[in-house]
């Protein structure tokens, strides 16, 4: 399997590294938008496909059927399918953009991060020491569609992360986009069904990202660094398991809450 796709950051403009084709996802596509002075701007339509985008970091625009949003750190635009889209900067932008195929149409929606984390609904305080981190919810049960959910975790420094080790096979396939762990920062993600014979155990380092479509999932920081993860989620069926809720938490580790909800 092709877990790992490194350095997502290497391009400028808009790059769709990780699809069907290059990885085991079944329906996921994702890569980077980077945009800067010399390149302002980059335009998308993902046919047949609802597409999230979750600014990282930057300020710029997005602009959807005559609607245009203003974004910066952490806010999120859904694009309904088949839509096209515009994305401009004057100084700026770096935006983590994942696509998945559809039938269902629903309105252009954007998701202002002042507004998602003064909600408790959609940020989650989860676990505790070592294990802590908060979840922010960007576009989530906030913002109707089919398949997507998507938002970022940001731990303490050498905390573990998707801890109680969970799943979500059967459902969900899910991909991990590592950033702010600055150099020599890493962290360690581990995917298995199995833990005596783990599937994948990798360090992992800012502007990597790993896909899951299987396994127990957890990972964790090295010792002064942060553990943080732009993840987007989809679900195996239209308008079912689009919620962060209903994993399966490894035997042994039931007592331990997850948080997700």
């Amino acid at each position: 399997m092709n877990w790992l796709f490194r350095n997502t950051a290497s391009r400028m403009g808009r790059n769709i590294m990780i699809t069907p084709a290059t990885s085991d996802f079944k329906l996921i596509s994702a890569g980077r938008i980077f945009l800067n002075h010399a390149t302002p701007k980059a335009s998308g339509e993902n046919k047949g496909a609802e597409t999230t985008l979750i600014c990282l970091h930057g300020e710029g625009v997005v602009r959807i059927a005559g609607n245009e949003y203003p974004v910066s750190r952490f806010d999120g635009v859904y694009v309904p399918r088949g839509e096209k889209f515009v994305v401009e900067t004057e100084r700026g932008l770096d935006i983590v953009e994942a696509s998945a195929p559809t039938e269902k149409i629903y309105e252009p929606a954007f998701a202002k991060y002042e507004e998602i984390k003064n909600d408790p609904s959609l940020t989650l305080r989860v676990g505790e020491e070592p294990y802590y981190r908060d979840i922010q919810k960007i576009l989530c049960e906030n913002v109707k569609g089919s398949r997507l959910l998507a938002g970022v975790t940001m731990s303490k420094p050498g905390n573990c992360t998707s801890w109680p080790p969970h799943e979500h096979a059967e459902t969900r396939e899910e991909l991990y986009l590592y950033f702010d762990i600055p150099a020599p920062g890493f962290g360690t993600q581990y995917i298995y069904t199995n833990l005596d014979e783990p599937e994948f155990v990798e360090n992992v380092f800012q502007d990597d990202a790993v896909t899951i479509v299987k396994g127990y999932h957890p990972n964790v920081a090295a010792p002064c660094y942060p553990m943080n993860f732009c993840w987007a989620l989809c679900s195996l069926e239209e308008e079912t398991w689009r919620t962060l809720a209903n994993v399966n938490v490894q035997p042994g580790f039931e007592t331990m809450p997850t948080g997700l909800r």
